[in-house]
């Protein structure tokens, strides 16, 4: 008998589970990130152009767009100019004590221009989509638009 009591209290918990299913608001635009970055020398060149998506988040729309377009910036900075690497190894009795590693991308930035932006207002974040392209309408391009591939 007590077998049968645990065995209907275990179903009446189950029957119950997904009613307490996290409320999940359907009709809040979730966004597919459509947007691919091209960051390869040789793909960038046979395209034309690198391309670099840049995610963030915010307490409002334009702080979150804010944010991945600064992302994606510092991105096409670190594409365009390079990182500068500064290593730091302590080294005691021949044995490494400690290693520091630090990053730098130092960039000027004039004009990328916008290939796409997307925002989430139910989570806050948001995806920027920048294009930098190097083509410049110059003899260069007619050229090689003859060359076949």
């Amino acid at each position: 008998m007590k077998c049968f009591h645990s065995f209907i209290i275990a179903l009446l918990l189950i029957a119950t589970l997904p009613a307490c299913k996290k409320n999940v608001d359907s009709t809040a635009p979730e966004f597919s990130t459509s947007y691919t970055e091209v960051s390869d020398k040789k793909e960038a060149f046979d395209k034309g152009y690198f391309q670099v998506v840049g995610r963030g988040n915010g307490e409002s729309k334009s702080m979150a767009l804010l944010a991945a377009r600064s992302v994606a910036q510092a991105r096409l900075v670190e594409i365009v100019e390079g990182i500068e690497v500064e290593r730091n190894t302590l080294v005691k009795e021949g044995k490494v004590q400690g290693d520091i590693i630090q990053t730098k991308a130092k960039g000027f930035i004039k004009f990328f221009p916008l290939c796409g932006e997307q925002y989430n207002p139910a989570t806050g974040n948001a995806e920027v989509c920048l294009r930098l392209p190097l083509r410049t309408g110059g003899l260069g391009d007619l050229v090689e638009d003859l060359i076949e591939k």
